[in-house]
């Protein structure tokens, strides 16, 4: 089972072969550099641009991040999109830096959580997951590389957005732009929801807005994150391929979608959930798009 709640979990799970466990003590030394400091990704975007084409990099620096386990220090990660696929690099020499690659023809959804300062991206592919965990300040690289992944992987040939809109676009206004619609928001459908009232104990989480949005390519989810601007700050998104789309439904407050073999769950609320879930339901059905896609016999490989 997966969803944005997974994403999430994904922020604070062990430690991957790469990472390091360290003692609190020396987690302020090995935070992360300020923005201003990052450097180029040079070594990264070689590597990256060998297996999956020249395209869009996005550098995370070396980092701690807590875990259920104490805090761990990840080195330094990129993220490549290029014209074959998208990859994750790792720079833990001796070992092979490419970790994973998804070619576009496979993927089936993205998810995005954040946490403070902390957020986290995973990309399924019918074969490969990529976990691409940064600091949330890097979000608007992110998002616009997101925007590219997805376009190149759904509308092949088709003319890409630029970006993923412009910064100071609102949160009302969001299943237009091109990180949800990917440049087709005439054709897109949407449901949404206002936030919950605050709770009245502080530990109890409320409900964010959300909008669920059924374009030509995806059945997106997205959750505000309160007070900040969706494309500046970020958002809690969901996005699957409508043609890997079998079967969606309600249980209890989660919107469910099935999607080859795997399970998404989103908590919405039971009235958006059910909403979506009858309205998007049958145009689902009727799609007709019950066929996987053939594996790209040029799918590049780690």
């Amino acid at each position: 089972m997966s969803g944005i709640g997974a994403a999430r979990a994904a922020l604070r799970a062990a430690a991957q072969p790469w990472e390091i466990q360290v003692g609190r003590d020396l987690a302020d030394r090995l935070d992360t550099k300020p923005p201003s400091r990052w450097s180029r990704p040079g070594a990264a975007a070689e590597d990256l641009a060998d297996l999956v084409g020249p395209g869009e990099v996005v550098l995370a620096p070396s980092a701690t991040r807590p875990s259920d386990d104490g805090v761990v220090w990840t080195p330094e990660q990129a993220l490549g999109a290029g014209a074959r696929g998208v990859a994750l690099w790792v720079d833990d020499l001796p070992y092979p830096r490419i970790v994973g690659a998804i070619p576009y023809p496979e993927l089936i959804a993205v998810e995005h959580a954040m946490t403070g300062k902390h957020a986290c991206l995973v990309l399924t592919g019918v074969r490969t997951t990529l976990v691409f965990r940064y600091r949330s300040w890097a979000w608007p690289a992110v998002a616009d590389l997101v925007t590219h992944v997805r376009s190149r992987a759904h509308r092949p040939g088709a003319a890409e957005p630029a970006h993923a809109g412009p910064p100071s676009l609102g949160w009302d206004r969001l299943p237009a732009s091109p990180l949800v619609a990917l440049g087709h928001h005439r054709h897109a459908r949407y449901l949404g929801a206002e936030p919950e009232l605050p709770r009245r104990w502080l530990w109890q989480q409320s409900r964010p807005a959300a909008f669920v949005v059924l374009t030509r390519q995806e059945l997106v989810v997205v959750q505000h994150v309160l007070g900040r601007r969706p494309l500046t700050h970020g958002v809690q998104l969901l996005a699957v391929a409508r043609n890997r789309i079998t079967g969606l439904a309600r249980r209890g407050d989660r919107l469910r979608i099935a999607a080859s073999g795997r399970r998404y769950e989103v908590d919405l609320g039971a009235e958006l959930a059910d909403e979506a879930r009858s309205r998007f339901g049958p145009m689902l059905r009727a799609d007709g798009r019950r066929v996987v896609r053939r594996a790209s016999k040029a799918a590049p490989q780690a």
